[in-house]
């Protein structure tokens, strides 16, 4: 080997350890992803969920992005839908569906966030028969003698005196804010009463995510993913190839990694950069 490369060897390694979080334990970096997506979500009702789900504390790599789950102390759970809160009532992965709630409407009879509510389209769709009832703010004293319209006494947001539920989209009226709130089951007369006991329902949304690929991936022993790269749900397995569409490639016998060449010093290199794991490798060939 060349001198001048031996006498380089020491300063060159110092500058990748103090550069990069080193692993030689793992020549596969690529197991992690199927040793860290081993769990499912469970929290008071909801039980056993997996992808597309995921827990918020578990690796972005193992849930399709925007299905984080969060369980609270009371445990109830919760997801961020455009940046609105809601409660997780009922999750069924058969049908791809859910029934949720949003959040400050469920604590305060009335919504404390005053954006109206909307869906990721992207992600989700309405998937039942569900109505918008429309909640005013700030509005002229003769308001409440219009049919339909009923005041909220029970719901206090700082600066407002004056709250008014009416059934749909409405919109104006000499009010200074309206927002929108779907609810599901909503019968007879729309007061604060009947809207308590439909907003406890929640509304049913179906998402959009083909989870298609989950069967074959499961039914092989692997483990559903997210992939950063091709931004699709990909397939984590527990042998080489580690990610793939499926590991019926890998049933049986474990395929063996292909070894480096004799005199080979392979070093291998974790560095995250958004949600994923980046690799890096260094082959010193003596």
């Amino acid at each position: 080997m060349n001198s001048q490369f031996l006498s380089l060897l020491p300063i060159l390694t110092l500058f990748l350890f103090l550069q990069f979080p080193l692993s030689l334990t793992n020549p596969d970096p690529d197991e992690a992803f199927y040793s860290s997506c081993n769990t499912t979500y469970s929290c008071g009702s909801i039980a056993g969920v997996g992808y597309p789900f995921r827990g918020y504390q578990e690796p972005e790599f193992c849930g399709y992005p925007g299905f984080v789950l969060n369980c609270r102390s009371n445990n109830i759970t919760t997801l961020d839908i455009n940046n609105i809160t809601f409660q997780v009532l009922e999750i069924n992965p058969s049908a791809q569906t859910m029934n949720i709630a949003r959040e400050d409407v469920m604590e305060a009879t009335c919504p404390q966030h005053l954006v109206n509510t909307t869906l990721d389209n992207s992600l989700f769709e309405y998937s039942s028969s569900y109505m918008n009832v429309t909640f005013l703010y700030g509005c002229p004293a003769p308001i409440s003698l219009i049919p339909g319209i009923d005041s909220i006494s029970t719901c206090n947001v700082t600066g407002y005196t004056g709250i008014y539920l009416v059934p749909g989209t409405v919109g104006g009226l000499g009010c200074d804010v309206s927002v929108t709130v779907p609810v599901s089951n909503l019968v007879g007369s729309v007061n604060s009463t009947a809207l308590e006991g439909a907003v406890a329902g929640g509304f049913g949304v179906r998402w959009k995510v083909d989870t298609n690929k989950c069967s074959g991936c499961t039914g092989s022993g692997g483990r559903c993913g997210y992939s950063p790269l091709s931004y699709k749900t990909t397939c984590y397995c527990p042998n080489p190839p580690y990610v793939s569409g499926t590991c019926f490639a890998t049933a049986g016998a474990p395929t063996m990694a292909t070894p480096p060449p004799p005199g080979t010093l392979r070093a291998v290199f974790y560095f995250p950069v958004s949600f994923s794991l980046f690799i890096f490798e260094l082959l010193i060939i003596f």
